[in-house]
C-alpha cells in the first residue's frame, strides 16, 4: 500500500510541474574596419550622455529635497526656523542651485560637442587611425513554459565579447560582453505581455535611456506598449496600427535626453508601388531646434527602391534644408544600397547572403566635413 501511495503522489505532482523548452540562439563575426579612430575616440571623448545623466540627476535630487521640506512642514507640530527645517530648506537651496549649471553643460556640449570633445578625442584618435581587425560572438538562451490556465513565462540570458560594427545604422562598435546574471524575464496572457529586465529595456522614444519594466499587448486593433524606470522615473509609450489605410505609429516619453517631455506621431500610406509618409516631432529642448518635421516618399520599381525624404530642422527651420536620398537594389542573394544628403554624405552598402546563416558585407561612409568616415569588411555567422 504504501509504494502505491507514494507511486500515486509522485504522479500528481509531476503533472503540475511545468515542462520548459529551451532555444538557443547566437551570431558571431569578423570585420576589418577603418573608422578613424571615431570608436576609440567617442569612448573616451563622447562626454555628452554623461552631461545629461548629472542633469537629470540634478533634477531628481531637487525634487526629492523640495518634497521633504513639504513634507516636514506638513507634519503637525513642525515650525519654521526650528533646526530641522533650516537644514531642510539649506539641502533644497543647495539642490536647487545645481539644477542651472547641469543644465547649461549639456547646452554647452551641443553647442560645441567639437571643442567640448577635441583633446580627448584626439588623443584617443591618434591611437588607432588606421585599419583594425574585430571579433564578436553573442549566445542566447530562452526558457519558456506555460501552466494549464494559459499564462506563459520565459527566462533568457545573453553572453557574448567582442565588438560588432553596426555598420548598416549608426556605425558604433556595439561592445557584446554581457552579465549572464542579468535577468530577462516575460510574462504573458490573453494576448498581453509583461517584460521585466532592470536596466535592459530601451526607452520607446529614444534608445539612448535604459528602463525596468515593459507591458505590451493589443488594443481596439491598435499595438500598445509602455515602459517604465522607477529609479529614475522615466515612462514612454507607443501607439501603432492602420487607420483607413493610413498605418500611424506615436511614441512618446515624460523625460527625453533634454529632460522634459517629448513625442513623435508617423505616418505612411502605400499607393501600389509608391508609399508616402510624414512625421512631426515635439522635444524639449528650449530653443526647439529638435522639432523636426518629415515629409517623404518611396517608389519601388522591380528590384529598385528609390526614397526621398525632405527635413524641416527645428522651429526655425524650413523644408528642404536638410534632405535625404536613397536606392536600394534587392535580387536574389544581393541586397546593395547607396545613399546621400544635403552635406553631400554618402553610404553605400553591399550584403551577400552565403545561405546557412552566413553572410557578407562591405560598407563605406564617407561623412562629409567630418573626419568619421567608416570603411567595414567582414563576414557574419547567425545560428
Amino acid at each position: 500500500m504504501k509504494r502505491i501511495l507514494l507511486t500515486t503522489t509522485s504522479l500528481v505532482l509531476a503533472a503540475g510541474v511545468a515542462q520548459a523548452d529551451i532555444t538557443f540562439s547566437g551570431s558571431t563575426g569578423i570585420a576589418l574596419i577603418d573608422d578613424n579612430g571615431a570608436s576609440t575616440a567617442a569612448s573616451v571623448g563622447d562626454q555628452r550622455a554623461a552631461l545629461v545623466a548629472a542633469s537629470r540627476a540634478a533634477i531628481n535630487a531637487d525634487t526629492n529635497a523640495d518634497t521633504v521640506v513639504t513634507d516636514y512642514l506638513a507634519t503637525a507640530g513642525a515650525a519654521d526656523g526650528d533646526a530641522q527645517d533650516l537644514l531642510n530648506d539649506a539641502a533644497a537651496v543647495i539642490t536647487n542651485a545645481a539644477l542651472a549649471p547641469a543644465a547649461a553643460a549639456v547646452t554647452a556640449y551641443d553647442a560645441d560637442p567639437a571643442g567640448t570633445n577635441t583633446a580627448a578625442a584626439a588623443t584617443a584618435r591618434a591611437t588607432r587611425d588606421g585599419m583594425f581587425f574585430e571579433s564578436y560572438y553573442d549566445f542566447n538562451v530562452t526558457a519558456s513554459a506555460e501552466s494549464d490556465n494559459g499564462i506563459s513565462v520565459s527566462v533568457g540570458f545573453d553572453m557574448g565579447a567582442g565588438n560588432m560594427i553596426d555598420y548598416n545604422d549608426d556605425d558604433v562598435l556595439e561592445a557584446q560582453g554581457n552579465d549572464v546574471g542579468d535577468a530577462d524575464v516575460a510574462v504573458s496572457y490573453g494576448g498581453w505581455t509583461l517584460k521585466v529586465d532592470q536596466n535592459g529595456i530601451d526607452n520607446l522614444f529614444d534608445d539612448s535611456q535604459a528602463g525596468d519594466m515593459q507591458l505590451s499587448g493589443s488594443l481596439a486593433g491598435m499595438s500598445v506598449a509602455v515602459t517604465t524606470d522607477q529609479e529614475n522615473d522615466t515612462n514612454s509609450y507607443k501607439v501603432s496600427g492602420t487607420v483607413g489605410g493610413i498605418a500611424l505609429t506615436a511614441t512618446g516619453t515624460d523625460n527625453d535626453d533634454n529632460g522634459g517631455s517629448a513625442s513623435k506621431i508617423a505616418a505612411s500610406y502605400a499607393m501600389g508601388d509608391l508609399t508616402l509618409k510624414a512625421s512631426v516631432e515635439d522635444e524639449s529642448l528650449a530653443s526647439g531646434a529638435e522639432d523636426d518635421t518629415t515629409v517623404g516618399l518611396s517608389y519601388a520599381m522591380d528590384t529598385l527602391t528609390v526614397g526621398y525624404t525632405s527635413i524641416k530642422p527645428g522651429t526655425d527651420g524650413s523644408f528642404g534644408d536638410e534632405w535625404d536620398f536613397s536606392i536600394k537594389y534587392a535580387a536574389g542573394a544581393v541586397a546593395a544600397s547607396f545613399a546621400t544628403d544635403e552635406s553631400d554624405a554618402t553610404t553605400i552598402i553591399l550584403d551577400y547572403n552565403l545561405g546557412g546563416g552566413a553572410s557578407a558585407f562591405a560598407a563605406m561612409h564617407d561623412k562629409a566635413g567630418t573626419n568619421s568616415d567608416l570603411t567595414a569588411v567582414g563576414l557574419n555567422f547567425a545560428f
